[in-house]
């Protein structure tokens, strides 16, 4: 009898010529599906928002790999005047290197922003996608940010919400049809660069207000705001995810990568940026093991992950499904999901298996 090891072998190379996932169930009885709210997905991997899914051919190339869907990369929004407050984080990127944890894993630096693209360009970009989506069965998620007040005082802008809601939904409903939209909320860690998410009052009342503004300006949507990592604690990152349930908020994503200063190991030298690796990931599941104490809402993870065992690690503290971005632009598409799925000392199929799953 073949062991465990040279039956992934040879299925991960019957895989490699006809890459479907019904491989898995029809060898091993091991159903694959997952969902992302009220979206099936015939994986619990996505490609998270970023330079590979700002692109129809690179979202081509997730969807032949085997993952199970792609969050597109965030655009800034827009009112129907084409005004965008939050256009200073449609930043082109300057520098951008490699540098590893002390796993050895590779984390991505660099100080661009969200897409660089105006609304208008944008929406052209997501009508071909969403069709593709529609297509291949193959769940394609938006996500955006809007105005955000910089003090409790200031009023919203609650056009460039309204709008640029209206404007996504309605291109979304080709691959959507009558199903719910789903929108994630990018409140990303440029803001801090920005001096924006510095007050924790002003930041809970971002977390308590933006689900309700996109809401009221769709009644077909489901909203999922991406949880910032500030420097407050655990009792106040739990703080946002209460203010997010409170205001509307169908699922969370727990979470951005930091905002620091970053010192390199071998230069020495000294700069800002979001950073994630190791640490993003201990302190992800952390947060994901608190959350499960004061809320049912659906979770989404991401940061840190480079193997099948830290999905399964996300999967068994309570997310729904998990984000990647750093291994997949480090590995290539293809290779990083068979290394994801198939490695045979601690692949997804491999540690379920062996019961590692709960």
């Amino acid at each position: 009898m073949p062991n465990i090891n040279e039956t992934l072998r040879a299925i991960r190379d019957d895989f490699r010529r006809i890459s479907n996932l019904k491989l898995i169930l029809d060898r091993f009885n091991i159903d694959l599906s997952f969902s992302y709210l009220n979206l099936d997905l015939k994986c619990p991997i996505l490609i998270a928002p970023g330079p590979l899914t700002q692109s129809l051919s690179r979202i081509k190339k997730a969807a032949d790999a085997g993952y199970g869907g792609v969050v597109l990369k965030s655009v800034v929004g827009e009112d129907q005047h084409g005004n965008a407050s939050m256009k200073m984080l449609r930043k082109r990127s300057t520098f951008a290197r490699w540098v590893y944890d002390d796993e050895g894993n590779p984390i991505f630096h660099w100080n661009g922003g969200l897409d660089l693209r105006d609304l208008r360009e944008y929406l052209k970009f997501a009508r071909e996608v969403f069709r593709f989506g529609r297509e291949r069965d193959f769940p394609v998620i938006p996500s955006f940010l809007c105005h955000l007040p910089k003090s409790l005082d200031e009023e919203w802008r609650v056009e460039e919400w309204e709008y640029t809601t209206r404007m996504l939904v309605e291109s979304a409903s080709i691959y959507y049809g009558d199903l719910p939209v789903i929108m994630e909320i990018d409140f990303c860690p440029f803001l801090k660069r920005e001096r924006l998410a510095v007050d924790r009052e002003v930041v809970l009342r971002w977390y308590r207000e933006a689900p309700k503004l996109v809401k009221e300006a769709s009644s077909n949507v489901k909203v999922v705001p991406k949880l910032l990592n500030l420097d407050f604690g655990l009792d106040f990152q739990m703080e946002m995810i209460r203010a997010a349930r409170n205001g509307g908020a169908d699922g969370i994503v727990i979470a951005n990568r930091f905002f620091r200063k970053y010192t390199a190991k071998d230069t020495g030298e000294t700069y800002f940026t979001a950073h994630g690796g190791m640490e993003l990931r201990l302190i992800n599941q952390r947060q994901i093991r608190e959350a499960r104490r004061i809320t049912d809402m659906p979770i989404s993870a991401t940061g840190g992950t480079y193997s099948g065992r830290h999905i399964i690690e996300y999967l068994n503290l309570g997310a729904q499904n998990v984000q990647v971005l750093t291994y997949v632009m480090k590995r290539g598409f293809k290779e990083a999901f068979e290394d994801l799925i198939f490695n045979p000392k601690d692949g997804f199929i491999k540690l379920i298996l062996e019961g590692e799953i709960g």
